[in-house]
Parts: C-alpha cells; structure tokens; sequence
C-alpha cells in the first residue's frame, strides 16, 4: 500500500493497491509507531477489473478494513479513495487534497507521488519495503492466476475471507489468462 500523508501528528498513507499484501500490513504498523493515527489513501479508485486492478475500490476499501479489524487498528485508520489523472501532477494532488483529511506529511516510494506532493509542497519521507519481492501485488495476482495457492500465505491479515467471497483467484485468472 504505502504512499502515506502524516497529519497533525498523524500518518497517511497513499497506495496503489490491487491486493492488500502483508508488506501492506507491515508498512501500517510501521507508520502507526510513529503516529497516533493514519489514513490510507487508496489509488487507482477509478480503476478495476483490469489485469494490475482487479479489485474494485469497494472490493480494496472491504480488505482493508477487514485486516484492520483483525489487528484490531480500526480505530485508529481512515481511508480515502483517490483516482488516478494519467500523469497530470496538479490534478491528482488537487484529489489528494479534497479527497483525503488534511495532512502535514506524505509517505512514498513513488517518484511520480512524491513529485505530486512536493508540488503541493508537502513534506515527503519515505516508507520501508518489507520482503518487497515476497509480498510483491504483481506476484501475488501471478500466482493466483496459475492456481498456485501460495499467494494465500502472502496477502495481509483477514484479507482472505474478502477475496474469497468475491471469488477473486477466478477473476484474476480470468483477467490475466492472455498474458501467463
């Protein structure tokens, strides 16, 4: 997951996210032991049943909040959905901004995200990466559409009985069988 905002004393966290992984799970956590409190901000909104996002905003919105009731965090995560603006920086902060709580400071790997917040002058820090090849969204959807079960061990606490229920492993290898 893990663009992230802080916000009075108070982390946001911005991503891009198809599946909620466990590096997912471990960036929160990380981002909670420096603040009191944080909001993810889920990117990509406007995209889903493609082979990088197949998961609707909902589908991401409903696996984040099931890990976070699972670690019991709930109380101390918000979320916002942001869409993607295909490259327009002044667009896609101006999102930010009106999408999301207000903040002080933003969490990223993301060239591209970083470039947007510093355009709106924001202060930005990066995020460890957590076994980042392991908890990989792309491995993940790989190994779901070849059937390799393995990716179940990969994705982020209470996060299976959503994609189960939305019978995702199909749709992923629905959605990807032109490119395995």
């Amino acid at each position: 997951m893990p663009n992230s905002v802080d916000r009075y004393g108070e982390g946001v966290v911005h991503r891009e996210v198809s599946t909620i992984a466990q590096g997912h799970e471990e960036v929160i956590k990380w981002l909670l032991g420096r603040h009191e409190e944080l909001v993810v901000a889920i990117g990509s909104a406007n995209e889903s049943f493609t082979p990088k996002n197949p998961f609707t905003v909902g589908e991401r919105i409903e696996m984040l909040i099931s890990m976070l009731k699972e670690l019991n965090l709930i109380s101390k995560v918000m979320y916002c959905a942001v869409p993607d603006t295909k490259g327009d920086s002044a667009l896609w902060y101006a999102y930010v901004h009106g999408q999301c709580p207000s903040f002080d400071v933003a969490y990223t790997n993301d060239e591209f995200t970083r470039l947007c917040f510093e355009y709106g002058n924001v202060k930005v820090l990066n995020t460890p990466f957590f076994n980042r090849e392991t908890y990989s969204g792309t491995r993940i959807r790989e190994l779901m559409a070849t059937g390799d079960k393995s990716w179940r061990d990969l994705v982020a606490t209470g996060v299976l009985p959503v994609l189960g229920r939305i019978n995702a492993e199909d749709r992923v290898r629905r959605l990807m069988q032109k490119q395995i």
